[in-house]
């Protein structure tokens, strides 16, 4: 037993080493990949952000695609993105690469600058540093600004999104009973963010693409055989992925998706080993994920010469204050209106029948069995662990999530994807070896 728990020990500070190595390497890759983006030709991104600007002046800041579910679209953030998108300097590039500058004009919002600028001609007045995050984003929309315009980045979005979820759905289908067993989860819990929502907004498609571009490489890590192996290595790409490309909309999705899939894949029979597993899965998210982050604000100053500490640390410390425009941000509160938003859907009528079905088929199956009990219960402890992170990080970044209600309530996929996933699975019982 001690010499496991030894080997156990060397095992995860030898993938500790690794994982430090690796985000280093990710940290300067990332460096390049924006300073080299900054000699893409400005002209051609121009001319497709000015195609886009009608969508702008049409829609506004925050319009609803349904009424009938909660559809707000992000107009604001998607501005805020092209713009910065659009503004590159061959001649500063570590300038601009770090310090991510986007136009104000006076009290002007994001849409109405944009606007503005593009069909009334107005040229911006100033540029405001935004470099707390990495703007990762900014390499591939860059290449796309290249081809085209807003409208068909968001037709693109459609076709690769869908086409990631079918391809999901067919690789958990070869994946055995666990695997077919998440079929129907994933389905209702992609149904639950409204898929044309995500289709049509850039900020929205960040963290959908982690997430599950993570459940992808999981999949095929246990076709192969080596995901129990390598499962530490998954959570910290999704983390590093998480720090490079998104701008803290729902990060929780890249944690609690990967693990929710991984523990369907390879659960665990006893409940200690369980949530050690987790914890030990999460250090190597938030290793990727926190270290990524402030590796932005070193490189940041190191090539700028400008404290990009100052606005990352002050950023950190309003997010997760308890207060929100002049008023007192609470756990509950938040977490309150983030679950409400994410509820306010017709699917989620599917969600509790699937919950319902599955909690009768394991009471049947339990019932006047304690042996069987116990084993249900056991498998069932992890999942519910991991559908309590999205209330976690509600109640860590009060004022984020209270703020950005229709962003951070999107990572309650998480939630509906575990519980659905592991009451399946409980109910099914362990599967029989051939």
């Amino acid at each position: 037993m001690k010499d496991a728990v030894s080997s156990s020990g060397r095992t995860f500070w030898r993938n500790t080493g690794k994982s430090l190595l690796l985000i280093l390497l990710c940290a300067v890759l990332g460096t390049g990949l924006l300073l080299l983006s900054e000699f893409l030709p400005a002209g051609p991104m121009d001319k497709n952000l000015e195609r886009s600007a009608d969508i702008f002046k049409v829609t506004g800041k925050f319009p609803n695609l349904h009424t009938w579910c909660s559809s707000r679209l992000d107009n604001y953030s998607d501005a805020i993105m092209l713009t910065m998108a659009g503004n590159v300097s061959a001649e500063h590039p570590a300038e601009y690469a770090m310090l991510s500058y986007h136009p104000v004009m006076g009290e002007l919002d994001p849409v109405q600058i944009f606007v503005k600028h593009y069909i009334e001609g107005v040229p911006y007045e100033e540029y405001e540093a935004y470099s707390r995050y990495w703007h990762g984003y900014g390499v591939i929309y860059r290449l796309l600004l290249q081809i085209m315009d807003y409208h068909r980045i968001r037709q693109l979005n459609a076709v690769l999104q869908t086409a990631l979820v079918l391809l999901l759905c067919g690789l958990m289908f070869r994946s055995g009973r666990r695997g077919k067993g998440m079929i129907l989860p994933l389905l209702i819990s992609y149904g639950m963010l409204a898929p044309a929502v995500m289709w049509m907004n850039l900020e929205y498609s960040l963290g959908f693409y982690i997430s599950m571009l993570a459940v992808l490489t999981a999949l095929m890590l246990n076709r192969k055989g080596r995901l129990r192996e390598k499962e530490y290595l998954v959570l910290l790409f999704a983390g590093i992925c998480t720090a490079y490309w998104d701008v803290l909309t729902y990060p929780m999705a890249a944690l609690g998706l990967p693990l929710a899939v991984i523990f369907c894949l390879e659960p665990e029979e006893r409940i200690g080993k369980a949530v050690t597993r987790i914890i030990r899965l999460c250090y190597f998210w938030g290793l990727g994920y926190g270290l990524m982050w402030v590796l932005k604000w070193v490189i940041g100053t190191v090539l700028t010469g400008q404290n990009v500490f100052a606005e990352g640390i002050s950023s950190f410390l309003l997010r997760t204050g308890s207060e929100a425009y002049g008023e007192a941000a609470t756990a509950l509160g938040t977490i309150r209106s983030n679950l409400a938003y994410f509820l306010n859907t017709p699917v989620s009528y599917l969600m509790l029948a699937y919950l319902l079905a599955m909690g009768i088929l394991l009471v049947l199956r339990i019932r006047g069995n304690r042996q069987t009990g116990k084993a249900a219960g056991g498998t069932l402890v992890p999942f519910l662990i991991i559908a309590c992170i999205p209330f976690v990080w509600c109640a860590v970044t009060k004022n984020h999530a209270g703020v950005h209600f229709w962003l951070a309530s999107k990572g309650f996929i998480v939630s509906s994807m575990a519980l659905m996933s592991g009451l399946a699975l409980a109910a099914e019982g362990k599967e029989r070896k051939p």
